[in-house]
């Protein structure tokens, strides 16, 4: 069964990430907490949900202090890496009004490459969802799905940039191609516009 977009788009307005992942995403649950110590502070994080391995965890904001700007978020993912290599990290702020998807793309002789994706409380959230869609999983696939089959998904869904930089390569090639063919227009700005 594919992804509700209409029920998922009410547990993310929500805020109800927990049953967004069990109910719509097809997750198993998952209901450990971890602690971690960063310098200045320890930090809770809330499992919502696994699938083979990769966990989501919740890291909701206390009350009265700020949403962790990217650098903390950053250390964060670090240390949370140690527990469970592979996850995804939603961070909200204390109004739940934020929410902020990280997936850490993890590659072997490679630097990771951090991917967030910012929804608000506001916002119909087409661009997320149709990233989740990627991670949803139904009964059928249950059988023959493993950890690596998950993190795949993981990365079509949330590592857009690099299939957007072969848009632009591709659509700069077609743009200069397409420029040879456009006669009567002098002005090489117009032309190029044009």
């Amino acid at each position: 069964m594919p992804l509700n977009i209409t029920r998922a788009r009410q547990l993310l307005i929500k805020g109800d990430l927990r049953s967004l992942f069990i109910e719509e995403l097809g997750w198993d649950r998952h209901g450990a907490t971890l602690e971690i110590t960063l310098a200045d502070a320890s930090i809770t994080l809330q499992a919502l949900a696994q699938k083979r391995g990769m966990v989501a965890y919740h890291c909701a904001t206390p009350v009265g202090k700020p949403l962790s700007d990217y650098a903390r978020r950053r250390k964060i993912e670090h240390q949370v890496a140690k527990f469970a290599h592979e996850h995804l990290i939603v961070f909200t702020d204390s109004a739940n009004d934020i929410q902020i998807w990280q997936w850490v793309k993890r590659e072997t002789g490679k630097p990771t490459a951090c991917r967030e994706h910012t929804f608000y409380r506001g916002q119909q959230g087409d661009a997320l969802l149709q990233k989740l869609q990627a991670i949803a999983f139904t009964l059928e696939e249950e059988e023959r799905l493993s950890l690596t089959d998950v993190t795949r998904r993981a990365r079509a869904g949330f590592d857009v940039e690099r299939i957007t930089k072969r848009f632009y390569d591709r659509f700069q090639k077609e743009h200069t191609a397409f420029l040879k063919f456009i006669a009567g227009i002098t002005e090489r700005a117009d032309h190029e516009w044009y």
